[in-house]
């Protein structure tokens, strides 16, 4: 018989998408065993929490993030604050025996994340980093060809996060957390290139060593309290890095929230020993494939539309209907994937991201930010 499982969230920016993802996983993926209730949100302003609650149907809320955390009745702590207030949230759900789940980066720095899965390890409650697009067909099923064997020895990972549709671009958007690396930690590095750097470790393995330039290029930006003031940006604006595997491959990235044109480009190249992957998130039901060992006057690259019920996830969608898969399903499959762990006693890993993979994409990000202070080469500790 299903049971319920309280869930609490931190936030309302990404937490409406959480929420709407705690309500829909329940229908997508019925019967579950355990099923999640909404029971508290925490968020800064009166108004848009009413709303909030009323619009996804929590059954209360606090204006004190740690009531959230000390209810009895919230059992899984879901943190969509800012990245510098993820610590201390974790770390005492951790101590109460709560099922753990951040939104990314984990913290704004390696040491901090390091607490937070300690903290985790010690009380052996389930925890996971909101790396969504692991969870998404085509990059599920990169993933598979990559682990089989189907394209071979990796030997080069090519990684890009670029938007602008944030209107980050603008010298008028108004200073705001991401731009302030007490709570953010780094900028368009923490914001967008920390995905990318998960899926190179999700794709091919660890990060042992990286090279990197950044550049900040609006240094300042409008106080946001209307004063017309102007304050200081001490994140990157644009992060480009190379990076070296623990096996051997190579990799690039390029992480920026200024590039005109581009939406949300996260897209990723595979070349391997015998073929290639592609992926990009603005045709997000498509992953480009070309492999070396077709029948002749077959070759070349191919895409497939990742749209039937064969492919990972599909089947708890409309297959073959054309509406495809969406960006928000993403985040259903992550929670049913958590709920899952939780309910069987199971790893959240390899396929979830664990605090570890948080903690060591924390890493990897310090060492970029490191390079690029130093222009030189930096060791990934631990690789």
């Amino acid at each position: 018989m299903p049971r319920e499982i309280g869930v609490g969230v931190l936030g309302y920016s990404i937490g409406r998408v959480h929420a709407h993802a705690w309500r829909n996983v329940t229908e997508v993926y019925h019967p579950l065993k355990l099923v999640p209730r909404l029971v508290a949100l925490y968020g800064r302003t009166k108004g848009v929490v009413d709303f909030e609650v009323g619009k996804y149907g929590y059954a209360r809320s606090y204006d004190d993030w740690e009531k959230v955390v000390q209810d009895e009745q919230v059992e899984v702590v879901d943190n969509c604050l800012p990245v510098g207030l993820h610590p201390e949230p974790m770390i005492l759900a951790a101590k109460l025996g709560k099922s753990l789940f951040s939104e990314k980066p984990l913290a704004r720095r390696a040491a901090d994340a390091k607490k937070m899965l300690d903290a985790a390890e010690k009380a052996k409650v389930k925890h996971m980093v909101g790396y969504n697009y692991r969870f998404m067909p085509a990059v599920t099923l990169a993933r598979q060809m990559v682990k089989d064997g189907t394209i071979g020895k990796v030997i080069f990972f090519k990684g890009s996060y670029l938007t602008t549709n944030s209107g980050y671009d603008s010298p008028e958007t108004a200073m705001r957390w991401q731009f302030d690396s007490k709570l953010s930690g780094y900028g368009a590095l923490s914001d967008l290139g920390t995905h990318a750097l998960d899926l190179a470790r999700y794709l091919v393995g660890e990060v042992s060593a990286v090279a990197s330039a950044q550049g900040t290029y609006i240094p300042e930006r409008p106080s946001a309290d209307g004063s017309g003031k102007k304050q200081k940006v001490d994140v990157d604006d644009l992060t480009v890095a190379a990076l070296k595997f623990k096996d051997g491959a190579l990799g690039t990235l390029d992480t920026s929230w200024l590039m005109p044109g581009r939406m949300d480009y996260l897209t990723f190249e595979v070349y391997g020993s015998k073929g290639t992957l592609r992926f990009n998130l603005e045709r997000i039901n498509e992953l480009d494939v070309f492999l070396n060992d077709v029948s002749p006057g077959t070759s070349g690259l191919r895409t497939l539309n990742v749209m039937t019920k064969d492919h990972p996830y599909m089947k708890q969608y409309w297959p073959n209907q054309g509406g495809g898969f969406g960006w928000d399903h993403s985040f259903v499959n992550e929670f049913h994937h958590f709920l899952t762990s939780i309910a069987d006693d199971r790893s959240v890993g390899p396929q979830g991201a664990t605090f570890h993979d948080g903690y060591r994409n924390c890493q990897i990000m310090d060492a970029i930010a490191e390079s690029a202070k130093n222009e030189r080469w930096v060791q990934v500790p631990g690789s």
